[in-house]
């Protein structure tokens, strides 16, 4: 997949999870995101620099348009980005990270992908989880939302991922 088709499928799903958070909101226990698919698919051609600017300006657009609460995805997305070479180095290899290639579902299969994804939802909801409670829910209720909420999601990025990973058969 060619780089300006990436860039426009990214700023799509950006307005999905736009539509998610405002449409799809059905229990307090479950937040849907996709964003940190998004960034976990973002090619290693792109430094953690720019990868953490887009995933602050992504988090931020979807705060300021469907959240309410501003900033709280753009600062659980950032450690996402800056963890992002670092994820895919341990569960995807290294040499993804020395060559600059992308990860694809038949080369590391669906395994180690759902890892690596569940591992960047859990970055990502241990923040989003402390910053929206701010120590004001209990901490049984914020392990259940952790929980069906990183499980929910790993259901939507594993699709997310389907989309924004190329296919090396073609």
């Amino acid at each position: 997949m060619k780089n300006h088709n990436f860039g426009i499928l990214f700023i799509l799903l950006v307005i999905a999870q736009m539509i998610i958070c405002n449409y799809f909101q059905m229990t307090p226990y479950i937040v849907l995101s996709i964003l940190p698919a998004m960034i976990l698919c973002i090619p290693l051609t792109v430094s953690t620099n720019v990868c953490m600017l887009i995933a602050f300006a992504s988090g931020l657009t979807v705060d300021w348009l469907a959240e309410g609460l501003i900033g709280i995805n753009a600062a659980s997305l950032v450690p996402v980005a800056m963890a992002r070479k670092t994820i895919i180095r341990i569960f995807l290899g290294e040499d993804l990270i020395a060559r600059q290639d992308s990860f694809t579902f038949k080369k590391n299969g669906i395994g180690k992908i759902s890892i690596a994804l569940f591992v960047s939802l859990a970055i990502f909801f241990a923040i989003y989880i402390i910053l929206d409670g701010a120590g004001t829910r209990p901490y049984s209720f914020n392990l259940i939302r952790f929980t069906a909420s990183v499980t929910a999601s790993l259901a939507l990025s594993l699709v997310v991922s389907a989309v924004l990973i190329p296919d090396d058969r073609k």
